[in-house]
């Protein structure tokens, strides 16, 4: 059989170091140069039955390759752009996708079978463009390949629509294994899925939920965001919902994530139940607000107490103060008078008697006389002489009022004057013992 002589550029990529190979089989007839191929050319027929945007026709022995105009349009170049050999084709391949490329070339050359593959080619914005590319070798009458004809189909976006099912595929995976309620929706809002969580939550057959859709359940806000613009943003969203689940109030936590069903958008819609903490935390606001309630009710009985306890020690204090005022003024110099006159007679010791109970009425003075006094206590005695001087008697009037001498007098108030801390040289007793009857 004849063989075919393969350009040095393809043999760098090939696996093999063999420059000659054998093409099996006879096929096109003819010695003349092959012309460039055109939609009317017989040899394309074979591909019409195939939708394709470019057509081509690789000349084996020189290297170049003839492309139709749509190649440049396709990548986004000037007509002409694209280079027309077999070099500026290998150089524009992805560099992931070059082996393969060139691998499934090889393997067409030697083996004259059909070239069938897929790769991406450099779009002039940088980004690359998914292509399918077939082709079929044509031999001359003495089994020579002389082309490679074919064609080539713009892929990006289906591959793009298979990668976001995929990618649908895989969150859905995830999505429906969380144990909360999610739905998938399709682009008008109509179910297309449920788990299980989501048919509990809404308390219906998987059937029933298929049969509903999003404006069923959920708010106008909720329908919303299944729109265009959320379709154009590709952004997922949260925001706290109710839903009316035969006649009661349900709450979710809703994020809504948009993802591709087929060739249009759809939306995973999963959900927090959050009804109980929900309840809760409404039942617990309303405690609040009663134990605020009460505690503002108890502020204002408090108030009002402490105004009754404050009216109350000052009309005590007022009381105290009139009693102590009248013993003073009326019933101390009555019984002074009396204790004269029953000097060295025996009822002197009953009016005594009565001196001491009358003090003992007059107790604030005597409670406040002995707080005073500390940890070191006024002897009875000595509590009588306060007393005294607390009414300003002077120490000649204390000692005949009590029958006992002037120096025992002086003794005692410099024991009250000790016990109270009061310094030598510091106020009077006399004052002291005012102010502190007076508190």
């Amino acid at each position: 059989m004849p063989s075919i002589r393969i350009p040095y550029t393809f043999r760098r990529g090939a696996k093999s170091e063999t420059v000659e190979i054998t093409l099996p089989s006879p096929g096109y007839a003819g010695t003349a140069a092959q012309p460039p191929l055109s939609e009317s050319d017989p040899r394309l027929l074979a591909f019409l039955r195939v939708n394709y945007d470019v057509f081509y026709d690789w000349n084996v022995q020189t290297g170049a390759i003839y492309f139709s105009e749509r190649l440049d349009e396709m990548l986004g170049l000037e007509p002409g752009g694209f280079p027309r050999s077999l070099e500026g084709w290998l150089a524009n391949i992805h560099p992931d996708d070059h082996d393969t490329a060139t691998a499934a070339l090889w393997e067409s050359v030697t083996h004259g079978h059909a070239y069938n593959t897929e790769y991406r080619l450099r779009h002039a914005d940088g980004s690359w463009t998914s292509v399918s590319d077939q082709g079929i070798i044509v031999q001359d009458a003495a089994g020579v390949a002389t082309n490679m004809i074919g064609a080539i189909r713009d892929v990006t976006a289906e591959r793009d629509a298979l990668r976001a099912v995929r990618e649908a595929g895989e969150l859905r995976s995830v999505l429906f294994r969380i144990p909360s309620p999610t739905m998938q929706v399709d682009a008008r809002g109509d179910y297309v899925d449920a788990d299980r969580y989501a048919l509990e939550f809404f308390e219906r057959t998987a059937d029933e939920m298929l049969a509903r859709n999003v404006g069923d359940d959920f708010p106008a806000e909720v329908v919303a965001l299944v729109s265009e613009e959320l379709r154009a943003t590709g952004a997922s969203t949260e925001l706290e919902v109710d839903c009316d689940v035969a006649g009661r109030t349900k709450t979710l936590i809703l994020t809504v994530i948009p993802c591709s069903l087929g060739d249009e958008r759809g939306y995973f819609l999963q959900g927090t139940d959050i009804t109980e903490r929900k309840a809760m935390q409404e039942e617990l606001s309303r405690s609040e607000r009663a134990l605020r309630r009460q505690a503002t009710i108890l502020d204002e009985r408090n108030a009002a107490l402490r105004v009754l306890l404050e009216q109350r020690e000052q009309d005590r204090a007022e009381l105290e103060e009139r009693i102590v005022s009248n013993v003073e003024q009326l019933i101390e110099p009555t019984l002074d008078r009396l204790s004269h006159m029953l000097t060295h007679r025996p009822e002197r010791l009953e009016l005594e008697a009565l001196r001491v109970n009358l003090r003992e009425i007059v107790g604030p003075f005597a409670q406040r006389l002995r707080g005073a006094a500390g940890s070191a206590p006024l002897t009875r005695r000595e509590a009588e002489v306060a007393n005294f001087v607390r009414l300003g008697k002077t120490t000649d009037e204390i000692a005949e009022t009590l029958h006992i001498s002037r120096s025992a007098i002086s003794f005692h108030r410099a024991n009250v004057r000790r016990k109270m801390n009061l310094p030598k040289g510091g106020p009077q007793l006399s004052t002291h013992l005012a102010a502190l009857g007076r508190d």
